[in-house]
């Protein structure tokens, strides 16, 4: 019994991770822009290249502060510092160079680390790793095609893809395809009624209030 109620613990707080995801993609390219990450109630979006753009929050209120110590704090020297209660901190680092250097290190009690710089994995370097318990990969080098390199892969289980070189087809080249269970497709050259379908989406399947795929 204790085993199963440990088990329905874990299946819902996967649900709970999952349900938080919404990606937007570009109405006119189709290329996936951002994604926006429930935590709790902080929302945080990240751009497709592993940066924080933006967080909020629906009881987001109060007061909003600055670091404003130029000397002792030049790694977050005028950057923000809270809102309401909600206090931003950032990594400070020895080095400098380090891709993490100056960055959001937390918001509020949900942490963010970023991938370092690898010898073999520099697509990933400086890029967002973990926030909170959701953790994120991205494409690395590919021999044939390099049009997803650097683009996100995985979001903590979500698998993404995006439409690659292929021979007969290139109506989805460099277009997001899959986002986890949501499937996109294009037009492709069958379409000789009207030629100014080609490229253009045709379908998008999967899409739920679990994982949503949103278009601008």
């Amino acid at each position: 019994m204790k085993k199963s109620l440990i088990l329905l613990a874990f299946l819902s707080a996967a649900a709970f991770v999952q349900a938080q995801v919404k990606a937007y993609v570009s109405g006119k390219n189709y290329s996936l822009q951002s994604v926006d990450i429930t935590l709790g109630n902080l929302i945080v979006n990240i751009s497709e290249d592993g940066k924080i753009t933006r967080f909020y929050a629906d009881d987001l209120n109060g007061n909003v502060d600055y670091y404003d110590d130029e000397n002792f704090d030049a790694y977050r020297y005028g950057k923000l510092k809270n809102i309401g209660n909600i206090s931003i901190e950032y990594w400070d680092t020895p080095d400098k160079t380090d891709p993490k250097y100056g960055k959001i290190k937390s918001i509020g009690n949900v942490g963010v680390s970023y991938w370092d710089q690898g010898a073999f994995d520099k697509e990933k370097s400086g890029k967002v790793k973990k926030i909170g318990n959701v953790s994120i990969d991205y494409w690395g080098n590919d021999i044939i095609d390099n049009s997803r390199y650097g683009k996100m892969k995985i979001i903590d289980g979500i698998s993404i893809d995006y439409g690659v070189k292929e021979v007969i087809n290139q109506s989805r080249y460099g277009k997001l395809i899959q986002f986890g269970p949501v499937k996109i497709d294009y037009w492709s050259d069958d379409t000789f009624k009207d030629k100014r379908k080609y490229g253009k989406l045709k379908s998008v399947t999967g899409n739920s209030k679990d994982i949503m795929v949103v278009f601008l």
